[in-house]
């Protein structure tokens, strides 16, 4: 690891120490994220990287599915991109996942000082306070469109922004808060993210991976694949996180991917299991299963029994 993305990961790892949030460094490049956390009933994905247009798709698209897989907000940290540095106070994206600076993650975890300027396609925006444009509306006693004319929008310009739909131009901005006289920009919350649609329905990588996958699937089990993660699978509507074993793998990998396994299902809150062809490698640490085994269930409430979890409370 480069050292400027060591100083940039224990940069990351002190804010949520100091934040309060139980943290922990994920210790291989080859995955999607690089820092797990949870504070409460908060909980953070977070890869680091100094030029944040290094990120491919497919890391990004993992690391999407796993904040869905685990009711996370996912985030990439770094500094600059490919046209100069990143702004502080500002959210960027890439690929669906949000992106900002270190000090503008710091603000926003020690402080809850959060960005209220974000960037997409065509430039800068603010994000509005609905509920106070709204009110300061009313109270002038000006419809939509009177208040658009005035400000020299349109009339759904107005009512997207009072639906919390539509960000604003600066000079929108203050064009409203001068004939309004109110601060009517908001803070976007960071760690409040959603998916825009459906998650990847992705295979994962490997012949037992795929398999496992295959038959969660036909049982009922809400699975998500991984090919650039801790894990390979992981079932949602079960709260299992499998990872896969394959005769070909080095010892070395399975013992960093098992550490790296169980160190996000610490965080977490989440023990995830082994699943092996014949072979069963020797770790006290996780349960091992092999894939016949699985092969064998009929149904999802039989799976929960062969892997002693609770389901009452699912829908299946």
């Amino acid at each position: 690891m480069r050292p400027q993305s060591a100083s940039l990961i224990g940069s990351i790892l002190r804010t949520l120490e100091e934040a309060g949030f139980v943290a922990s460094e994920i210790t291989s490049r080859d995955y999607c994220i690089q820092i797990v956390a949870k504070k409460g009933t908060t909980k953070l994905l977070i890869k680091s990287s100094e030029n944040v247009d290094s990120e491919r798709r497919e890391s990004a698209e993992d690391l999407k599915s796993l904040a869905v897989a685990f009711d996370a907000s996912p985030f990439i940290i770094g500094v600059r991109m490919q046209k100069g540095v990143l702004e502080e106070d500002t959210l960027y994206e890439r690929f669906g996942v949000n992106v900002i600076h270190p000090k503008t993650f710091r603000e926003a975890a020690l402080r809850k000082r959060l960005p209220s300027v974000y960037s997409k396609r065509g430039g800068l925006y603010f994000k509005i306070d609905g509920r106070t444009l709204k009110a300061c509306r009313e109270k002038k006693g000006l419809s939509l469109g009177q208040l658009a004319n005035l400000i020299g929008v349109s009339r759904k310009a107005i009512y997207e922004y009072e639906r919390d739909q539509m960000g604003a131009t600066v000079q929108t901005v203050e064009r409203l808060e001068r004939f309004l006289g109110r601060n009517v920009v908001a803070g976007i919350d960071i760690f409040d993210w959603h998916l825009e649609g459906e998650a990847p329905d992705k295979n994962p990588t490997g012949a037992v991976a795929r398999q496992l996958h295959s038959k969660l699937k036909r049982i009922g089990c809400r699975a998500l694949g991984f090919s650039h993660a801790p894990i390979d699978i992981h079932a949602k509507n079960v709260g299992v996180s499998f990872l896969t074993f394959e005769e070909r793998m080095a010892e070395e990998r399975l013992e960093n991917k098992i550490e790296n396994a169980i160190e996000v299902g610490r965080v977490l809150g989440t023990s995830p299991i082994l699943v092996t062809e014949e072979k069963a490698p020797h770790n006290s640490d996780i349960l091992v299963i092999k894939i016949d085994e699985i092969k064998k269930v009929e149904h999802i409430r039989e799976l929960a029994r062969l892997l002693g979890v609770d389901i009452a409370d699912q829908d299946n």
